[in-house]
């Protein structure tokens, strides 16, 4: 073991076999060596500096299987809008509509070629364009026949496309209006009492449910004791007059005499008759014949009974010859009482409130942009706010003029209520139906998209999952019928088979719009 010693007054002894460095070179080496740290570290910045401007700092991190970015790329690294390398798209001027798949069958994206449309195929759509107007498409959009590609399936999922298929399902179209229920008016009865007079005896009251005919109250009315009166007066008479002419008619009585005993009777039966015509004018219906024979006095006994035997029981014996009944004239709901026995009643007042709810009137209000299309007995379906249920009738009337107020379409609505759930007063919306389609194309809602005043859905490329297959979405113009909380019919555009974008057809309008 070799070592060194120093003595403060003597040179340090070097190893042997080193050669000594002269003070100068030393001072040298110890500047370069003490530079290189810092050339080294301002290398390493620059170089950094210079690779995150390069990559916009995304920075990767490795993992096993492969690496996955921190931040994911930018759409426009991962899709294309690109110009057909064929022909630009034709316009079809039956439909409005760019590379019409209805009319070219070729341009369906489906594996197997469709035949062509069929008759009853293109009959439907023209009578669903006839039934309301329908949003039109700029002939210059989309004529370029341009399209977006991606830059592999990977990238479609890493933008959130997502897809769905084009398929049948019934839809309806309808125009919605809000609207008011209401008794049918030729189902509901105001009754007051025909002459004045004191409620002798009420019989039904709020709620309860009578037949037409059924008694609702008497009333006690001095017109009707006269009216009675009268008609036993001329009974009478008639019977006087007529026996004066069967006595006359042998005997030796000059001509004169006889037709002057004939003259009376025709005039006895003519105050008959006008007593019984008062008598019906209140609502009591009486025939002079149906006393036959009987004895002016048993006469007299049933007249206070007129119109009222059915209801009155034998116990009341003694009863006043003005009494008039009260009657329910069709069959239904005591809606309201406004008497109570012993009270004085006018014929100006109602008494009684009866309504037949098993049919109802629902009041629409619609605008005037869609009161055009709206037809006397086109199906509606009613509800009720607060009701889960639907209740359906018909279009019976539309109004002539529009309301002064909300400027709306009036249009009444028939509709029938077996069970009486349908409540009178009632708000909610209804739905005039235009059109029913069993069979219509559909897409999901959030695929169709509108592009500079077009209507868009965006359809995959027939071959978009094989290895090699072209990764392109097709841009397809296209007229919508019915939608509802779901799914939108489209008219003309796609066909049944093919695949359309859902989440993402918002991403892929916006870069075919800005590339366009």
């Amino acid at each position: 073991m070799s070592t060194t010693s120093t003595s403060p007054n003597s040179a340090p002894i070097e190893p042997a076999g080193q050669e000594q460095l002269s003070p100068e070179k030393q001072g040298w080496f110890r500047a370069v060596v003490g530079t290189v740290p810092m050339v080294l570290t301002f290398a390493l910045l620059a170089s950094v500096a210079l690779w995150g401007h390069h990559t916009e700092w995304t920075f990767s991190l490795a993992q096993r299987g492969g690496a996955k970015s921190l931040q994911a790329e930018k759409p426009e690294d991962l899709l294309t809008t690109e110009l057909e390398a064929s022909s630009p798209a034709q316009w079809c001027e039956k439909h409005s509509i760019t590379a019409c798949p209805l009319c070219d069958r070729s341009l369906a994206q489906v594996e197997k070629p469709l035949e062509p449309a069929s008759v009853e195929e293109l009959e439907r759509v023209q009578k669903a364009f006839a039934v309301r107007d329908r949003a039109m498409n700029d002939p210059h959009r989309l004529a370029n026949g341009s399209r977006v590609r991606v830059a592999s399936k990977e990238a479609a999922e890493k933008l959130g496309i997502d897809v769905a298929p084009v398929w049948e399902a019934a839809m309806t179209e309808s125009i919605s209006a809000s609207g008011e229920v209401n008794f049918d008016a030729t189902r509901v009865a105001r009754l007051a009492t025909r002459v004045p007079g004191t409620a002798w005896r009420v019989t039904k009251q709020v709620g309860e449910v009578v037949q037409a005919g059924e008694l609702l109250a008497i009333i006690d009315a001095a017109e009707v004791g006269k009216a009675k009166a009268e008609l036993l007066q001329a009974l009478v008479q008639l019977r006087l007059k007529t026996q004066a002419l069967g006595n006359l008619k042998n005997a030796p009585v000059p001509e004169r005499q006889k037709k002057e005993a004939e003259s009376a009777r025709r005039d006895a039966e003519v105050r008959l008759l006008s007593a019984e015509q008062a008598l019906v004018n209140l609502g009591l219906t009486v025939k002079a014949a149906e006393f036959g024979k009987l004895e002016v006095e048993d006469i007299a006994n049933q007249l206070p009974r007129l119109g009222l035997s059915r209801e009155l029981s034998q116990s009341d014996a003694d009863l006043p010859g003005t009494l008039l009944p009260l009657r329910a004239p069709l069959d239904g709901v005591v809606m309201q009482v406004d008497v109570i026995a012993g009270e004085v009643v006018d014929p100006q007042e109602v008494l009684f409130v009866v309504a037949d709810p098993r049919q109802m009137w629902v009041n629409l209000n619609v605008t005037a942009d869609d009161a055009r299309w709206v037809r006397i007995a086109q199906a509606t379906h009613f509800r009720p706010d607060g009701m889960k249920s639907e209740f359906s009738g018909q279009v019976d009337w539309i109004g002539t003029s529009a309301d002064e107020t909300t400027r709306k379409i009036p249009v009444l609505v028939i509709m029938p209520n077996p069970d009486g759930k349908l409540r009178a007063s009632a708000l909610g919306v209804g739905r005039i139906v235009l059109r029913e389609e069993p069979h219509a194309i559909t897409v999901p809602n959030e695929s169709v998209q509108s592009l500079g005043g077009c209507q868009v859905v965006f359809v995959r490329d027939k071959d978009f999952l094989k290895p090699n297959g072209p990764k392109l979405f097709f841009p397809r113009m296209v007229r919508t019928g019915a939608k509802d909380a779901t799914n939108t019919e489209i008219l003309v555009g796609v066909a049944p088979g093919e695949i359309v974008v859902t989440k993402g057809s918002a991403l892929l309008a916006e870069r075919l719009g800005v590339r366009e």
